[in-house]
Order: structure tokens, then sequence, then C-alpha cells
């Protein structure tokens, strides 16, 4: 077994996963770095090529010794507390969800979204914080499934959905099964979704994407925003993007140079 040491920007981290995967990868570390920037280690059975490949990175190879897979990923997901009532566990945990905590299992895997991430931690917490009584919510980049499970421990009373992968809406799919909670998930964007037909949105993908869809996000949610996924350095292009759609700014959360925008539209409220 081979480990290959990449280096790249923090927001080019989960391309960068993608394309390892893809030449074979059979686990990713990922480690923060000074600078917004990033390590990534990923481990392969056959090195051949990939310094080669990845170049731009500052590829770097070691031999390793052999490692159990599975029990390593078991030592490296611990559960851990976020916000003041989220309890999130691996599903191979079995140890007690604490006193007035509710559990929310995640399912370590190759898609995004286990509640590791700054960007993910900080939508965990504007959930808890900001979701309406009762509320309809859509969850744009589903990934895992992990924020609308989220939303449904939190008491929406209706969840959905959706991803333009399609791999990652049946990763959220089988989780949402798994987790007992109805799998409202659908490959697609937000063109197929009602107008104004949702309370809540939540959206955890890159500000190019969510500046691209502020017209899409303000036709769809009715009342509340939460975006992250990005920097802080982009925060305010994002923010601009929805205040000319009638949102204002109702929040700014904050993580490891991480951003969360909460964004009301008072003429809805």
């Amino acid at each position: 077994m081979y480990s290959l040491f990449l280096e790249c920007p923090e927001q080019d981290a989960e391309l960068l996963s993608s394309e390892l995967w893809e030449e074979g990868a059979s686990g990713i570390q990922e480690e923060s770095l000074p600078g917004a920037r990033c390590q990534l280690r990923a481990w392969f059975d056959d090195p051949t090529g990939l310094l080669q490949r990845f170049a731009p990175f500052q590829p770097r190879i070691e031999a390793d010794q052999e490692i159990d897979w599975e029990q390593a990923s078991r030592q490296a997901w611990q559960p851990f507390e976020i916000g003041k009532k989220l309890y999130l566990a691996p599903e191979w945990d079995e140890d007690p969800t604490p006193r007035g905590r509710m559990r929310l299992t995640i399912h370590p895997g190759q898609a995004l979204g286990t509640g590791d991430h700054p960007a993910t931690q900080l939508c965990l917490e504007a959930l808890e914080k900001h979701l309406p009584p009762a509320a309809v919510v859509l969850d744009v980049g589903a990934g895992t499934g992990i924020l609308m499970a989220a939303a449904a421990l939190l008491g929406a009373r209706h969840v959905a959905g959706c991803d333009i992968e399609y791999d990652s809406i049946a990763v959220a799919y089988r989780n949402l099964l798994t987790d007992g909670l109805p799998p409202h998930v659908f490959a697609g964007s937000t063109r197929a979704v009602r107008s104004q037909s949702v309370d809540l949105l939540v959206a955890n993908i890159n500000a190019v994407t969510h500046e691209a869809l502020a017209a899409e996000y303000a036709r769809v949610a009715r009342r509340c925003l939460i975006l992250s996924g990005f920097p802080d350095r982009h925060a305010g292009r994002v923010r601009q993007a929805m205040l000319g759609h009638g949102f204002e700014l109702a929040e700014t959360i904050e993580k490891n140079e991480w951003v969360c925008l909460v964004l009301w539209n008072e003429d809805n409220s």
C-alpha cells in the first residue's frame, strides 16, 4: 500500500478528491493547512503514474505498512456534538446518545457530507437556530442527505433534496432509508420545484453555483435561505447575489475560514 500526498487550495479539495477516487484510491484523508490550503492523503495499491498525473499538486509518495481499513475508519470517525441539540455518531457507534441531544447518524463513505467539514457543521448549526416550526425544507446539493436528516430531526414537516449527481442521490436515498426517514430525493435541479413551495432552502455548495442559482433560490424559497460551502472571501459575492432578490442577511456564522449566510425574506415571514 502506498500513500500519495497532495496540496491544494481548500476550495479545490472536493474536485481533487473526486479525481483521486476515479484513479482508484482506497481511502482519502483531508488535513487543513495554513493559508486556506489543505493536504490530501490518498492510499493506492499501485502508485504507477500518480506523480505525473497529479504533478500540479506537489505530489509525494510513501510506502505504507498494511492497514486494517475497517478498523482505521472506525477509529477516525468518533461521535461529536454540534450546536446545542445534535449528536453526530457513525452508524456503527453503540454508545448512548447524551441527555438532551438528538442522534444524527453519519455514514462515512466516498460522498461528502459526514459532518466533518466546517461548512457542513455551519449548516447544521444554522438549521438548529433558524428552522421555522413545521417547515417545508429543500436541500439543494443533497450529497449524503445529512442536512435532510438533520432538518427532519429538528422538526421540519417535510424535507426534500435534489442533486445533479445521480450517485449522490443514490447515497442519500440509501442513508435516509437506513435511518428510517422518508427519502424524498431526486436527481435534478431546482427547476423541477414549484415556485414558493418551501419555507427554508439549504445549500452547501460553492459560491459560483450560489450566484448562478440566486434567482432560483428566490423563486423556490418563501422565507429563509441557509447558504454555505465557500470561504469567507466569497461571502460578499453570495450575499450581494441574494440581496437583489429580496433576501436580507440575518446572520453570518464562521468556522475555520468557512462561512454560512442565513438570509430571510421579511415580506414572506
